[in-house]
């Protein structure tokens, strides 16, 4: 089919200039379609080894791509973590260090370009479609507003009304908040930011708000495009509350559902502050039957959310646009599914601190990369693969070299925070251990090489010394980092 290249519907503004390549009369650069999940775990993903969850279309970029084993979030929590993906700092660095400081990114940033801004200034076509930076979900869902977003970032974005827990379908509360339910006009405080509520709705899907993204989106891939585009696209799914249509819950019976194990006695040489909010007891999850539950409604989300991947992906193909296309897929964070008997984020463990990041990028053979990797690093790559000057501001570092060679490395660690100032917590990541440096001077160590899952905290053990020195060594250098 003959390409059909998309016309800006807004011009770029005055201060836009050409990228290198365009200036230079060079081959029109690539477009870009980066896609982000909400609150998804990468051991949900069939690609990352998960024998339950079917995730086809996920599956099938990571087979063209390039896919990454060790990439971290720089914050388990999405305000933070999407705020340091778009703007290239630590959240550290550009004070986003929860959800309710996420409004303040266009006034912290100050004229340092955001990802977005970069691509407009290079007369890229910058779309945001649902969420990329910071919503309240379900409320700004509810409500159809843009939430915490960096308007500079695009020449065009949108946002969708759905009904997210008010859906029509089969209702359940599996665990244990006080909610609102009643009161249809109000879209905050309602209890659900955390609830595992779970609605198995009616009909096909499409009033629910990722088919009313994915629907967008492609509406913006069909356009005819004078010039290339940054398309971001945000799928709200797996976040809470859990919707689908029911239809995707069917491959997935509760009964089915296989629970991580939990050795006995796995929190005794876990430090009280290690141990999360979020945990079985304090959720109400106090039956397996109920865990299971959470699981089918979680992998039902994903598989929901997986079969839009697949929509827009079908449409790259059909437009023959995936030959001068970059796609990206990640999230914005992991999540817990049981693992300790730990759910959801805001933890600095592996399973909440990990994320799944896929390039397919043209010319570029599928491999499968073990090199660390940060979702800041995202910043940096794209503008190096596409030409585009790299703002002085980075703290990340880019990936391209590892879309040549799958054995290259980039860092020697990653850092991933929690927490509030004073007292934030971090975690080293390198490719052998974990290291936990908790704000009252506890700390976690795992080697995870002999026990991935962290089952065994090393931190007091007399022959870890020698590496707990290197990584408070790590720690050191990322503080002064951030500092500067």
């Amino acid at each position: 089919m003959k390409h059909l290249l998309l016309a800006l519907a807004t011009l770029c503004t005055s201060a836009a200039t050409l990228s290198p390549a365009i200036a230079q009369g060079a081959e029109r650069p690539p477009n870009v379609l980066f896609i982000i999940s909400d609150d998804l775990t990468a051991s949900a993903l069939s690609c990352y080894g998960n024998s339950q969850c079917k995730t086809p279309h996920i599956d099938a970029l990571a087979e063209r791509g390039t896919r990454f084993t060790r990439a971290y979030c720089q914050y388990p929590v999405c305000g933070p973590s999407r705020a340091s993906m778009m703007s290239g700092l630590f959240p550290e660095s550009v004070e986003i260090l929860s959800n309710g400081a996420s409004a303040k990114i266009t006034k912290n940033l100050g004229q340092r370009p955001t990802l977005g801004q970069v691509f407009m200034r290079a007369n890229y076509f910058s779309a945001r479609v649902s969420k990329i930076y910071h919503m309240l979900i379900p409320g700004d869902i509810t409500r159809g507003v843009h939430g915490a977003d960096h308007a500079d970032s695009w020449n065009e974005r949108y946002c969708f009304q759905a009904p997210e827990w008010s859906s029509v379908g089969e209702h359940e509360h599996l665990s244990k908040e006080k909610l609102i339910t009643t009161d249809k006009n109000k879209h905050y405080s309602l209890g659900f930011g955390t609830a595992f509520y779970v609605v198995q709705a009616e009909g096909d899907g499409a009033e629910q708000v990722d088919v009313q993204a994915t629907d967008k989106a492609i509406e913006l891939l069909t356009r005819e495009h004078a010039m290339p585009f940054f398309l971001a696209l945000g799928l709200v799914r797996p976040h809470v509350p859990l919707v689908a249509p029911t239809s995707y819950f069917k491959p997935y019976p509760a009964p089915r559902m296989r629970l991580p194990v939990t050795p006995e006695g796995d929190w005794e040489d876990i430090p009280p502050v290690g141990i999360p909010n979020k945990t079985s007891i304090k959720f109400g999850l106090d039956s397996n039957e109920k865990k299971r539950k959470v699981l089918q409604a979680y992998y039902a989300s994903v598989s929901f959310m997986d079969a839009q991947v697949g929509r827009i992906l079908a449409v790259l193909d059909d437009m023959d646009l995936r030959d001068n296309t970059i796609v990206v897929f990640t999230s914005d964070h992991g999540y817990h599914l049981g693992e300790h008997e730990f759910w959801q984020k805001s933890s600095l463990h592996e399973e909440s601190a990990r994320i799944p990041l896929i390039i397919a990028a043209p010319g570029k053979r599928p491999a499968v990369c073990s090199s660390l990797a940060q979702l800041m690093d995202l910043y940096p790559t794209l503008a190096e693969m596409c030409g585009l000057t790299t703002p002085e501001h980075l703290q990340g570092r880019s990936l391209a070299p590892t879309l040549d060679d799958p054995e290259a490395r980039i860092h020697e660690f990653v850092h991933c925070a929690y927490g509030r100032q004073p007292k934030v917590h971090h975690l080293i990541r390198t490719e052998r251990h974990a290291y936990m440096a908790w704000a009252n001077g506890t700390a976690e160590l795992y080697d995870m090489d002999d026990d991935p899952k962290q089952f065994t905290n090393l931190a007091g053990a007399e022959d870890s010394d020698e590496v707990l020195a290197t990584l408070k060594g790590h720690l050191k250098s990322h503080l002064e980092q951030v500092a500067q």
